[in-house]
Parts: C-alpha cells; sequence; structure tokens
C-alpha cells in the first residue's frame, strides 16, 4: 500500500504541473487571440468541438465511470477542461501552417495604450505599453494589438496599409505583427 501512495502523489504532482503549463500557454497565447481576424468563430467552433471530445470521451470510459456517483469529480473535470483548453490547442493548430501575405487594409488610427498590473508609483514616468491599430476591410472594423514600435506613425485615416496575414489551416486570418 505503501507504494501506491508515492504513485498518487507523483501523478497528483504531474497533474498539476501539466494543468499550470497549460495556463502559462493560454496566457501566452493571449497576444494571438487580439490579432485573430474572426476570434470569436475560433472560440465558438473550438468550444463546441471540446464538447464533443468531452462527450466521446465520457462515453468510451462510460464503464469505468460507474457507479456515476463515486466519479462526479472526474466527469466535471473532463466535461470541464477539454472544452476549455480546446480554443488554445485550436489557435495553435490554426497557427502551425499556412501562408502568410501581405492584405490592404484602410488605415483608421493607430494609439498608444498604458497597461500596468500592479499600477503605477508615484513620480514614476508612464511608458507606453503597445499599440492598438484601428483599420477598415470594407466595412468590418478590425482592431489588432502589438507592443514592439509604431508601424505607422505617419498614416492618415484612409490611406491604404498593408499588413502580414497568415491564413491558418483551420481557415482563420491571423495578424502577424508582434
Amino acid at each position: 500500500m505503501e507504494g501506491l501512495s508515492w504513485r498518487i502523489r507523483l501523478s497528483a504532482i504531474l497533474v498539476v504541473a501539466v494543468l499550470f503549463g497549460l495556463i502559462w500557454l493560454y496566457t501566452r497565447e493571449y497576444p494571438v487571440f487580439t490579432n485573430t481576424l474572426e476570434v470569436s468563430r475560433l472560440v465558438l467552433l473550438s468550444f463546441l468541438f471540446g464538447a464533443g471530445v468531452a462527450a466521446a470521451i465520457v462515453y468510451v470510459l462510460r464503464h469505468r465511470l460507474k457507479p456515476w456517483v463515486n466519479h462526479v469529480p472526474e466527469v466535471l473535470l473532463i466535461v470541464f477542461f477539454v472544452p476549455l483548453f480546446m480554443p488554445l490547442f485550436a489557435s495553435r493548430v490554426n497557427r502551425a501552417s499556412g501562408l502568410v501575405e501581405h492584405r490592404p487594409f484602410e488605415f483608421v488610427a493607430e494609439t498608444p495604450y498604458v497597461a500596468s498590473a500592479y499600477g503605477w508609483l508615484c513620480f514614476q514616468p508612464v511608458r507606453i505599453t503597445g499599440y492598438c491599430l484601428l483599420v477598415k476591410d470594407g466595412q468590418r472594423l478590425h482592431r489588432f494589438q502589438y507592443k514592439s514600435q509604431a508601424y505607422f506613425p505617419l498614416s492618415r485615416p484612409g490611406d491604404t496599409v498593408l499588413l502580414p496575414i497568415r491564413q491558418g489551416c483551420l481557415g482563420i486570418e491571423v495578424m502577424e505583427l508582434r
């Protein structure tokens, strides 16, 4: 019985490490989500696909999970976490391949923004954290964020700008400026 307890502890530690790793990957993927042209479609379809995968997992494990009353935490873990992390996997799969092409957009504005996780100290100068780019594609207005530099400081509203757009393997386009 002693050997079983260290295996359970080791597996629990590994599960927690994997969960923290997935959360870290989600935080690293957030800038990609803000620069995805149809992010709502990507997230909705990946949630639906994740719900289907979770249902399939529960169906395959239905004999092992009987009686259901004793396995409620495991079933809830599957039903909750599989759809929750599916947008992460969908976004990474979407960007895995595809060509980058420069597409024209109508420039609207490029504005700096300031963000601080912990607030500002007194007498500390406020520094620009990143830039928000507003462009139009026909009648649709797109908002992109990037942190490195202002890419269009001399552009005026109505000008045409070329942006690097990756056509993902799932059909969702992602703007590639960082």
